[in-house]
């Protein structure tokens, strides 16, 4: 549990100066890149050295290049999420950043100093010289106005502490993943069948089929086939119905209607096409919405239509590449795979498989039939 004391002396600064440092490694390993495909691996190929050990030369280098790029791609994805993360300008954004966090607790403190009170680290309040505002009333004679302050003083601080631990435990699972291992980093670069399987590649291609075993057995039949699609390897496009998943996902009814009241009803008549927005079931919603939930989780959706007064004639599309999370994404595992399925799979780990040839990844996409409504 991060403390209140720990929010107000934390060296935000440092943090940003850390991210910086980050940035001149990027800088020294894009130097590093350049020079060895001037000096090593142009000159290979231009010279063509022919037979079988030029050719397994080549393909050495360029695996060596390719694994500098997968580095700098990681490289640059931490020091933008360590950035982001400090100041809150993207990312977990505004408040949940560290640089808004600190803001808001000292600003909160001001206000306690102001009234005679204390912030402790756990938030709860006391008046300055070791008096207790929420003790029972006589034995510090606080008045009932400086008691309602405290109160307000410890609920909002106790908010800003949760959101700070939060925000802490995101980063250190995140850092945890965003390198990968040794066996998965070259997945930065998403080509199939790139590498030879190894025997943990193996293992882990039986843990998701045996995920996908699992997830028939409960009747989640949407997560089962597309689990079976990825490991049979042909990388077609799946095609799914936009009106059933309406059906199944009640989120996903939810945002279309917001898309229909706040975007559409103010376009001017004629056709219209929205923008892509992005979607995800609620587990809450019943054991539809979940099987969609581990089958497809985020996918993005749009209108299009042409809209008459307040009649609107339209169509919904889908779409989503499934594919697992590379580590510079740092897509943390438990995501995808905890509760139900009680079996943990490193993203990464399952993104390699592509890299092998033992999965495929695949466009997930489809159209609705032509509907009509008032808006």
């Amino acid at each position: 549990m991060v403390t209140f004391t720990q929010i107000i002396e934390l060296d935000v600064s440092g943090l940003e100066t850390f991210a910086d440092r980050w940035g001149r490694v990027h800088r020294k390993i894009k130097e590093a890149r350049e020079g060895f495909h001037d000096d090593v691996v142009r000159k290979l190929h231009d010279d063509q050295w022919r037979g079988a050990g030029g050719s397994k030369a080549q393909d050495y280098c360029d695996r060596i290049q390719t694994a500098i790029d997968a580095l700098d791609a990681e490289v640059v994805s931490l020091r933008r999420f360590l950035d982001e993360e400090a100041d809150g300008s993207k990312g977990s954004g505004g408040v949940k950043g560290f640089e808004g966090l600190q803001k808001e607790a000292c600003a909160l403190q001001e206000e306690a100093f102001v009234h005679g009170l204390l912030i402790n680290d756990d938030g709860s309040i006391q008046r300055m010289g070791g008096y207790d505002p929420t003790a029972p009333e006589g034995s510090e004679n606080l008045d009932e106005e400086k008691r309602i302050i405290a109160n307000s003083l410890e609920e909002r601080a106790k908010k800003v502490i949760g959101t700070a631990t939060e925000n802490d435990e995101w980063i250190a699972a995140s850092l945890k993943v965003i390198f990968g291992t040794v066996g998965n980093f070259e997945t930065e670069d998403r080509r199939y069948k790139v590498s030879e399987p190894t025997l943990k590649d193996r293992m882990v291609r039986n843990q998701l089929n045996n995920v996908g075993a699992m997830a028939n057995m409960r009747g989640w039949k949407t997560t089962a086939g597309l689990v079976q699609h990825f490991l049979d390897g042909n990388g077609e496009p799946v095609e799914v119905q936009p009106q059933q998943m309406m059906k199944d996902i009640p989120q996903f009814q939810r945002d279309l209607d917001k898309t229909m009241d706040h975007d559409v009803s103010k376009r001017p008549d004629g056709p219209f096409t929205t923008e892509w927005k992005s979607t995800a079931p609620n587990p809450k919603d019943g054991d539809k919405s979940m099987d969609w939930y581990y089958g497809l989780n985020h996918f993005q959706y749009r209108t299009v239509g042409e809209k008459h007064g307040n009649e609107v004639t339209y169509h919904v599309e889908v779409q989503k590449r499934y594919d697992w999370g590379i580590p510079s994404e740092h897509r943390r595992t438990q995501e995808a795979f905890g509760g139900p399925f009680e079996m943990s799979l490193e993203q990464a780990d399952l993104a390699h498989l592509n890299t092998t040839g033992l999965g495929r990844d695949f466009d997930v996409k489809g159209s609705s039939e032509q509907m009509r409504t008032t808006v």
